[in-house]
């Protein structure tokens, strides 16, 4: 019997935090959405996270993390359905992030929720991650 995984769209500030957090017995949120489903985000996130690893000196733990996460593309028909959330959000770049979570039917994964609210979108956190 195959068990059925929770599926997440990952913004930049889980895999950044994961990244940064000192030693804890507490799981991150990345740590914590890998046991509780499939993973996936897209190439604007890894390539925000790849830049920030460069400055870091952290190349090889974001490629282990990155290579464990499945990595949407963009493809040119989601540009047709920006104008559906750029009045409501602060950036292209969210409003492409909306409308891939959008197509693909993902909620998205965040600790900064208060970026896609009142958006149709479902958003998680990682304290709700805790409490799933």
């Amino acid at each position: 019997m195959k068990l059925k995984k929770d599926k997440f769209l990952l913004e930049t500030d889980i895999l950044i935090q994961h990244l940064t957090m000192h030693e804890s017995e507490e799981l991150s949120g990345l740590e914590l959405a890998l046991i509780k489903g499939v993973l996936f985000t897209t190439v604007l996130n890894a390539a925000e996270v790849k830049l920030l690893a460069l400055e870091a000196d952290n190349k090889e733990c974001v490629d282990g993390i990155l290579s464990g996460i499945h990595i949407l593309g963009l493809h040119y028909r989601y540009a047709a359905n920006v104008d559906e959330f750029y009045p409501k959000t602060r950036s292209v770049r969210d409003s492409l992030f909306c409308v891939t979570a959008k197509i693909n039917k993902l909620p998205i994964l965040t600790d900064n929720p208060e970026r896609y609210e009142n958006l149709g979108i479902k958003v998680y956190t990682t304290d709700d991650l805790r409490n799933l």
